[in-house]
């Protein structure tokens, strides 16, 4: 043993951690231009695509969040993945718009859809919205590697955090800075096959466990265990977290997280065309919901396992079971490879954050007005330089903030806001910058007041004797937690734009007839709007909506995936009851 590892498990993760640098080193060819660093020329395949959505919307947090929430409250836990379960038929809609934009960064949406300011205004949120995630997951990561090494609670532990927290960082940061966009798709392509394997690796020996004795003798304990208890821990729906009003809340607010995330650009736009990023953004998600019921089957058995040995379930239990499970169930060679996935999770997050937060700056303030002559080297080099600054600056504040997780992730929120100006600039043309301003401030301030002054509101409105006010409040807070926002953040949208001046109409029809035209079509570019979009297209057009009627491939892409969603709901019923 070395350090109190088997041997076994460092070398698997030295060969892990040597082949993405390799990866990334290879890359360097493909990225020598600031467009083949950002988008990679535009020419990944589907699978290479599918895996780059996968892995830069899944880090260590879900894994070990849902098998964390499964050993609290059972089944309902799955939930904490499966927010965004049925935004992923939307994703479908939505790729082709973004590909169309013929955009490097999303910033470049919002400055020629609403102006300088507003892009300055997304730049702001975005990057350090981004800066908070990527220190979250780097601590998500760290902390469950930490867990599965069993160096939480020993006297070395602090140095154990350090070291798998620079290491795991260097690793992702030195391949990205080789290889930007090219480096991350292809390591994510690796990488997204190794989080497949955690997602089942240990769940047939959960289930094999004598105390746990396959699917029907977890049900059997779970059952035995929801007597005489407010919470049915085989049922999908917790009253307290995940009720059915929630869930459809959510199913609204998916679609909006996704449109305001910076990597949305290359997730939908890094393909050869439309097709990759239609495929690659709703399959790449697709594929994370259906891993996320290994995770959940995982937990499940663990609560079986830790109920018929009598162990007390609390939060402090329920946070190491990921880490507790791995190191009891898997052998060492096996450990070294969850260690690998685990590893491999937060660098296909982290390394598509550092290309695309880098972009923001290298494009959309270096370019525009620090040195608006420079040379693509030059502009390159920036980006570079920048990924490594986002990069030092999460590693600081994840170390600094290591005891305010929640929190972080709860601001990070915040940022999801913004994706309600992006569908509004996209769905209705009477939209502007004022509106895009009134928009975000609003949905920010109303989600802040919601989140962190719940109990104040509930005790102004007893105080007013606003009765069907309390009873809101109380008996809907995460309702009302994500769905005031919204509304807040469309209404605001709404009036600030109806009361200022609306935009410049040619500016608007060239916007539109850009993302209402497939690429490869680029001569239809002179078009009128009129000509591109004629009127029997047009599903909407009322108090400014523009809404197109979808393409045969639009429609049927909708219902397959919302297909698919459906039959992971059942899929989980299925093991649940039968």
């Amino acid at each position: 043993m070395l350090l109190g590892l088997e041997y076994t498990i460092w070398a698997v993760l030295l060969l892990y951690l040597a082949g993405m640098l390799a990866l990334g080193w290879w890359s360097r060819r493909r990225a020598a231009s600031q467009s083949g660093y950002l988008m990679g020329d535009r020419r990944f395949g589907v699978p290479m695509m599918v895996m780059h959505a996968f892995g830069a919307g899944t880090n260590p947090g879900d894994a070990a969040g849902v098998i964390s929430g499964s050993v609290q409250t059972g089944a309902s836990g799955v939930w904490v993945s499966w927010l965004w379960m049925f935004g992923t038929p939307f994703y479908w809609l939505i790729a082709p718009l973004v590909r169309r934009m013929r955009c490097l960064t999303l910033a470049d949406y919002f400055e020629e859809r609403f102006g300088r300011g507003a892009a300055a205004l997304y730049i702001l949120v975005a990057s350090i919205g981004m800066v908070i995630c990527l220190a979250s997951v780097l601590l998500a990561t760290t902390s469950t590697i930490q867990g599965m090494m069993g160096r939480a609670a020993t006297p070395d532990a602090e140095a154990w955090f350090l070291g798998i927290l620079l290491v795991s960082t260097a690793t992702f940061t030195v391949y990205s800075y080789w290889g930007g966009i090219v480096a991350a798709i292809r390591t994510d392509f690796v990488q997204g096959l190794m989080m497949i394997a955690l997602s089942f690796l240990a769940v047939p020996a959960a289930l094999n466990l004598p105390t746990v004795g396959g699917l029907s003798g977890m049900r059997e304990t779970l059952a035995a265990a929801s007597q005489g208890s407010d919470n049915d821990l085989l049922s999908l729906f917790d009253p307290t977290r995940f009720d059915l009003l929630v869930v459809l809340l959510l199913c609204i607010q998916a679609p909006l997280s996704a449109m305001a995330l910076p990597h949305l650009i290359t997730v939908c736009g890094a393909g050869k065309t439309e097709w990759e990023g239609r495929l690659g953004f709703a399959g790449g998600n697709m594929l994370k919901r259906i891993c996320t019921i290994g995770w959940a089957v995982l937990g499940l058995a663990w609560l079986a396992h830790l109920i018929r040995q009598g162990v007390p379930v609390n939060n402090q239990v329920a946070d190491a079971a990921f880490g507790d499970s791995i190191r009891e169930l898997l052998s060492p060679f096996s450990q070294g490879l969850m260690l690998a996935c685990i590893m491999a999770a937060a660098m296909s997050s982290g390394n598509a954050f550092q290309v695309t937060v880098a972009g923001l700056f290298s494009e959309n303030l270096y370019r525009r007005y620090l040195h608006p002559t420079a040379s693509d080297h030059q502009a390159l080099m920036v980006t570079k330089i920048v990924g490594l600054l986002y990069v030092l600056v999460s590693l600081l504040m994840a170390i600094a903030l290591r005891s305010l997780v929640a929190a972080i992730m709860a601001y990070f929120t915040i940022l999801a806001l913004v994706g309600i100006s992006t569908a509004m600039g996209i769905l209705w043309r009477r939209m502007n910058q004022t509106g895009m301003y009134a928009a975000t401030a609003l949905a920010a301030a109303v989600y802040l007041v919601t989140r962190y002054r719940m109990p104040d509101l509930i005790a102004g409105a007893e105080t007013m004797d606003f009765e069907l006010l309390v009873a809101l409040l109380t008996q809907h807070t995460k309702a009302v937690e994500i769905g005031a926002p919204l509304f807040a953040g469309v209404l605001g949208g709404i009036v600030g734009s109806l009361l200022t001046r609306p935009p410049d109409p040619t500016v608007i029809d060239r916007f539109f007839t850009k993302i209402y035209t497939p690429i490869g079509q680029e001569d239809r570019l002179s078009q009128t709007l009129d000509e591109a979009v004629p009127p029997d297209q047009r599903l909407m057009t009322w108090g400014g909506l523009w809404i197109v009627k979808p393409s045969r491939q639009s429609w049927v892409g909708f219902l397959v995936f919302l297909g698919l969603c459906v039959a992971c709901i059942l899929t989980m019923l299925a093991l649940l009851k039968i």
